[in-house]
């Protein structure tokens, strides 16, 4: 029997894809930081042991965050979720990530493992908080199908990154799989769309040979969206060392024509357009789907 997502988390984003390096989580705080600027209340949760997402926020550097503890005790203990760190940019509150969640995981999947189910946890923790919330951004890791699940399990739509080569398109098989697995339990869950990441050459060309691939990894059950991210190293590495989003970056560059010639192509401005494009793109697909009902 199923149970439709409760409609205290019908604005809960997933970005997931179960092949790393493919812009899961620059692609997810980008966006809740424009959403967040835009005047959505968001909450982002980080559910990478990895933490990655503490360095593009910044709280990485200063050490507010606590590597996953309180996220940790929640799911392990029912403990009250709240946010670790409140506005860390104005509208934008955080619940970090880090090595404590694989505690949590090695509980789930080592010898002695949790005998209740444990893939809803992290949707019952987060019905009581989701209603001070405009959004709810969730970062997954790549190669943890357990935190994988959990977020699957609490989301409403789920955005994908992918690069255009055939071994990341691949992890999108994956996730499908994953994701037909949690449709078991949320049957809501929906992929609002497939963003190409890290583009180096013409983005009509890449999006035209890539197309097929991702639709025939998805089975045909996501849009390719019209925000391409692309390639653009230098800005990546010198926002994520600063603490900053691209956007905010791009706002620092004392002069931004001279910014963009010594980059090149790989200007920080049209960056931040790109990720400009796609958080229009996500918050207008989640106000059309809420207006039609």
């Amino acid at each position: 029997m199923t149970d439709s997502i409760t409609k205290e988390l019908t604005r809960v984003v997933t970005f997931a894809n179960c092949k790393g390096g493919t812009g899961a989580t620059s692609t997810a705080v980008n966006v809740a930081g424009l959403a967040a600027e835009g005047g959505w209340r968001t909450l982002f949760i980080d559910l990478d042991p990895y933490g990655n997402a503490g360095h593009d926020l910044g709280y990485y550097w200063d050490g507010r965050g606590d590597s996953g503890k309180l996220l940790r005790d929640a799911l392990m203990t029912g403990s009250a979720l709240v946010p670790v760190i409140p506005d860390v940019r104005p509208g934008l509150d955080v619940i970090s990530g880090g090595e404590a969640l694989d505690d949590w995981e090695s509980m789930i999947t080592g010898p002695a493992k949790r005998s209740s189910p444990y893939k809803s946890l992290l949707a019952e923790a987060l019905e009581p908080i989701a209603p001070d919330y405009d959004l709810i951004v969730l970062d997954t890791p790549s190669t943890r199908p357990a935190l994988i699940q959990l977020a699957l399990y609490a989301t409403r739509w789920i955005v994908v990154p992918t690069r255009a080569d055939r071994a990341s398109i691949e992890g999108l098989r994956v996730l499908s799989r994953q994701i037909e697995t949690a449709r078991d339990v949320n049957p809501d869950i929906e992929l609002l769309g497939v963003v190409l990441f890290d583009v180096a050459t013409s983005a009509t060309a890449v999006r035209r040979n890539a197309a097929s691939d991702i639709m025939s990894a998805l089975n045909g059950a996501a849009p390719l969206l019209k925000a391409v991210i692309q390639h653009s190293e230098s800005s990546a590495v010198k926002a994520r060392e600063n603490g900053v989003l691209i956007h905010e970056l791009a706002d620092q560059a004392d002069d931004a024509e001279q910014f963009s010639e010594e980059h090149g192509p790989e200007s920080t401005s049209a960056l931040a357009e790109d990720y400009l494009t796609l958080s229009q793109e996500v918050l207008q697909r989640i106000r059309d789907v809420e207006q039609t009902k």
